[in-house]
């Protein structure tokens, strides 16, 4: 289907950036809804592959320019610190951040910025999808 999150969220992560702005324009309210469960549900997931809770603050503030040099083509769509607080909101060392459209923007931009560092092949990335997909339930992502 078209209109599927998933399938969205696939060409995402397989860089096919417009197969999935294509699929997003045809979405409905309640396909936002789910893909903006299966998007913290991968970064959830590809955050945990790169970090650890506890650990110094300097690599995920690197990170986070880092992603946002390569993604942020204004420069002002990413706000640091929402982007920095969905790090830790993934690693359990703070409050989940409630959606919204900086939010999703700022995963994006995130999660393109992990997927790209870690160099996933294919099978690898829908590895990572399934992970995520399982740690949605209900349209919730399973905070830790």
């Amino acid at each position: 289907m078209v209109t599927d999150p998933h399938a969205a969220l696939r060409s995402l992560l397989a860089g096919r950036l417009r197969g999935h702005e294509r699929r997003l324009r045809r979405f409905t309210e309640a396909d936002w809804l789910r893909y903006a469960d299966l998007l913290a549900g991968v970064l959830l997931v590809a955050v945990r592959r790169r970090f650890v809770a506890g650990q110094d603050r300097a690599p995920v503030i690197r990170f986070v320019a880092s992603a946002r040099e390569r993604y942020d083509v204004t420069g002002h769509d990413v706000d640091p610190v929402l982007a920095e607080a969905l790090v830790w909101a993934a690693l359990g060392e703070r409050p989940p951040v409630p959606d919204g459209a900086a939010a999703t923007v700022a995963r994006t931009v995130l999660l393109l910025g992990l997927l790209e560092d870690e160099g996933l092949t294919d099978s690898e990335r829908d590895g990572v999808l399934a992970a995520a997909a399982n740690a949605t339930v209900d349209g919730a992502v399973h905070e830790p």
